[in-house]
């Protein structure tokens, strides 16, 4: 399997206790893990301290960072406007790049925050606990 990680998911991480199992440490040991920019951006914005920059910088070793490119902007424009079209939601330009960047890479989402938001988009393979992974894969 392979995850695109949201950022609340992120957050949980690294407000657990290291001892504890979190959504984060599970999905790692169930397969590879991605997260955006985007995503790396608003963890390194909440960081206050230079011990919790840290903590991010050795986070995002752990998870594969996903850059936005150019090439994807057109592709991500066509795909909101047929969620739009089907739905009748408007997705926020944040949603477009979580939402593109997953269903370009062909990733299932993981998160709990948003899970609600994301399938009423209809579009994208999404998830709120691993326990939704088949066994096997």
């Amino acid at each position: 399997m392979q995850f695109l990680i949201e950022t609340d998911v992120l957050r949980e991480y690294l407000i657990s206790s290291k001892s504890g199992e979190s959504f984060l440490r599970k999905a790692l040991a169930t397969g590879v893990c991605y997260t955006t920019m985007l995503n790396a951006l608003e963890l390194f914005r909440a960081a206050d301290t230079k011990e919790a920059t840290d903590a991010v910088m050795q986070l995002l070793m752990v998870v594969r960072v996903l850059g936005f490119n150019s090439r994807y902007a057109q592709t991500f424009a066509k795909m909101a406007d047929e969620i739009e079209a089907k739905t009748g939601k408007n997705l926020t330009d944040r949603e477009v790049m979580i939402v593109g960047m997953a269903t370009t890479s062909k990733l299932t989402i993981l998160t709990k925050d948003f899970f609600e938001r994301y399938k009423g988009f209809q579009a994208i393979s999404i998830q709120r606990s691993l326990q939704e992974v088949p066994a096997g894969e």
